[in-house]
């Protein structure tokens, strides 16, 4: 910890003028960094009765837009982009980017921490055109555009264009007849409770037994447990209910084994 000591002197008439208000002092010596926390103790020298003040002060994070704007070790840039959807493809723009200095721009999947697509380019400082055209292989609500300058520990920008393509999840369901259990792996982590139900001729999916799990980001697998087995066929479907959104999806219904 680096202390930074001020002396501050109360002239001889100040101080009968002064005596029993409040003084507010200001100190703008001190360089502190985007959020940094700054201790401040204020004393008398020579020490007065062991009077003494204690506080901190939090320097704003560089999540704050002034901060974005004005100061480079938080200056981000700001990206925009064109979905292509027939050649999966993403158009990335730079703007408001630091001055002087390459830019790092790429794909990947949001998660603890956002891990590579594979999907990358460096724009040179000197590009007229700040922008670059990104592959991707499917639009994936955790698929994201992160850029930053290429400075030591640079502040990052991410863009999630597909953030709302929830159905994107749901896709790649595995049925195995035989074992009447529906499967499949999370290509995103997300909050839902998923439940295996029964259709009805009237259409009305009844959830059924010991049939519901919690997912985040594990591989889910449920066991369809009709009580079907040497009778009628049953159309089995599976159910998501997502946190988030409040909102249950009916994905997919598969015959039962007879």
């Amino acid at each position: 910890m680096m202390a930074n000591c001020r002396t501050l002197s109360f002239r001889k008439e100040s101080r009968h003028r002064l005596s029993g208000l409040q003084v507010e002092v200001e100190n703008d010596c001190t360089d502190i960094s985007p959020g940094q926390r700054v201790h401040v103790t204020v004393k008398t020298v020579p020490s007065y009765c062991g009077v003494t003040w204690t506080g901190s002060y939090g320097a704003p994070e560089c999540s704050s837009e002034d901060l974005r704007r004005h100061i480079p070790e938080c200056i981000t840039g700001r990206l925009s982009y064109v979905v292509n959807p027939q050649r999966k493809e993403l158009s990335v723009s730079v703007s408001d980017m630091l001055e002087d200095q390459d830019y790092h721009l790429r794909l990947c999947h949001k998660d603890f921490i956002c891990v590579g697509t594979g999907a990358y380019t460096l724009i040179k400082k000197g590009e007229r055109v700040k922008s670059a055209n990104l592959p991707f292989s499917r639009p994936l609500p955790c698929l994201c555009i992160e850029g930053w300058s290429a400075v030591m520990d640079a502040s990052r920008v991410q863009v999630c264009p597909f953030k709302h393509r929830l159905e994107e999840l749901w896709s790649g369901i595995l049925f195995d007849p035989l074992e009447e259990t529906l499967s499949w792996k999370l290509a995103c982590p997300v909050t839902a409770v998923v439940v295996l139900c029964q259709k009805k001729e009237d259409g009305v999916c009844v959830d059924l037994p010991q049939a519901s799990q919690n997912v985040s980001r594990e591989k889910v697998q449920l066991c369809a447990n009709t009580g079907n087995r040497g009778k009628q066929l049953a159309w089995v479907c599976l159910c998501v209910t997502q946190s988030s959104a409040s909102k249950s999806y009916y994905l997919t219904c598969h015959i039962s084994s007879n």
